[in-house]
């Protein structure tokens, strides 16, 4: 009995171990492996719901996370840049979109026109003035061929005088009496006049011919004649028939050269009057009256020959000039054009903007011309971006409005012309 209470309480205490190391392993939670050299057996064969990351694994994912994050920062960052370069472009886009709706379109059609009314009359009338000038060379062409035919008859009828002398005497002449005999020598001379008076048209001489004899018969014959019924025909041949040709060639010549300069302005007349907007360095031809037509009724209209002349000088078109001046000075109205002189509005940014001020309306165009000339329409000028109307407006006014008016306006003025 005593043996068998003794395997008793050794089952027991067995038991009562294995239940209190099963207690505690249920309430004691595991460590992590690291820390732990050899798992005991109660220990592989508990299994747990939970397990608590050690120190270095915290190190790694805390490490990882400051990566993550600044990952994620830098993604923002892209993001957010990506963002605001997309809000540029649309806000870009937009404002291009508004800008457009609110420019004025600028044409681009080139207009040629003929010169005005005026003009067409004043080319009627100098080519009237030379034709008359041609008409008038051709009559004068006639009378020196005349005067060649004078000359060579005149010479011809000389040759049968050797010398100046014995023209001198046989040409001596008195008048027919009843008593006068009249020779051969007598009538062939007679005929010889008469042909000459046929050349020369002339009914005096004819008449000489006809009343007079010819030729000294006797030494005294000087002495026996009435000087009244005597007559000198060398003097009245060589004094009225040798006519001067060299006067009239000069009239010739001087006339030819009012021809051409009439020809010179009718070929300036008639060039075409142009305007393109796409290039303002391109001349308009348009002439001072053509200026007036297109100007009249406006308070530019005083300074049309101004216009013209900045054109000339500087190389800038005036119907281009003309619409700027419309524009910017509302036809000649404005305070700065009455006040300043300024038509064209250049240097005037503001009220308080002095400004282009000069003396005269005329040399403020010129100096607006100028500036246009060297600054904005040739290569290398300081505000050169092209030779379009468009292309000035880029520095010369703020707004893209300004190109589309001042062509709309050059347009109106074209459309005065015919």
């Amino acid at each position: 009995m005593a043996m068998k209470k003794v395997g008793d309480d050794k089952l027991r205490r067995k038991v009562v171990s294995f239940l209190l190391v099963t207690l505690m392993m249920a309430t004691i939670t595991p460590v992590h492996a690291d820390e732990v050299s050899e798992p005991t057996t109660a220990a592989t064969e508990v299994t747990t719901t939970e397990t608590k990351p050690t120190t270095t694994e915290k190190k790694e994912t805390t490490h990882h996370k400051k990566k993550t994050v600044k990952k994620d920062k830098k993604t923002k960052k892209k993001n957010t840049k990506k963002d605001g370069k997309k809000k540029s472009k649309q806000k870009e886009k937009s404002k291009k979109k508004e800008n457009k709706k609110s420019t004025i379109p600028m044409p681009k059609r080139a207009v040629k026109k003929k010169g005005c009314d005026t003009v067409q009359k004043k080319i009627v009338k100098m080519q009237s003035k030379i034709k008359k000038l041609q008409k008038e060379q051709k009559n004068i062409r006639k009378e020196i061929k005349k005067e060649n035919n004078k000359k060579e008859a005149l010479q011809r009828f000389y040759q049968q005088y050797p010398t100046e002398r014995e023209a001198t005497m046989k040409l001596r002449g008195q008048k027919i009496t009843p008593l006068t005999k009249i020779s051969e020598e007598d009538d062939a001379l007679r005929n010889r006049l008469f042909s000459l008076a046929n050349t020369f048209h002339d009914d005096q001489l004819r008449k000489i011919a006809s009343e007079y004899v010819f030729g000294v018969r006797d030494l005294n014959f000087e002495d026996l004649l009435n000087e009244d019924d005597t007559i000198d025909l060398n003097t009245y041949l060589k004094g009225k028939y040798i006519a001067p040709t060299q006067n009239m060639q000069i009239g010739i010549k001087n006339k030819d050269q009012e021809i051409q300069k009439l020809k010179k302005q009718i070929k300036e007349e008639k060039k075409t009057r142009f305007f393109d907007p796409k290039n303002v360095n391109s001349i308009s031809n348009i002439t001072v009256d053509d200026a007036k037509k297109m100007l009249s009724g406006t308070q530019l209209y005083p300074e049309a020959e101004a216009f013209v002349k900045a054109e000339r000088i500087h190389h800038v078109n005036a119907v281009f000039l003309m619409g700027i001046a419309a524009h910017e000075s509302a036809w000649g109205t404005s305070r700065r054009a009455r006040e300043d002189n300024n038509l064209t509005g250049y240097g005037v940014y503001s009220d308080s903007a002095k400004g282009i001020n000069k003396p005269s309306k005329e040399e403020g165009l010129l100096a607006t011309a100028e500036t246009l000339h060297e600054r904005y329409l040739t290569p290398g000028g300081s505000y050169y971006e092209g030779t379009s109307v468009a292309d000035v407006n880029k520095h010369y006014c703020v707004g893209n409005e300004w190109a589309g008016a001042v062509v709309d306006y050059a347009y109106q003025l074209m459309n005065k012309l015919n």
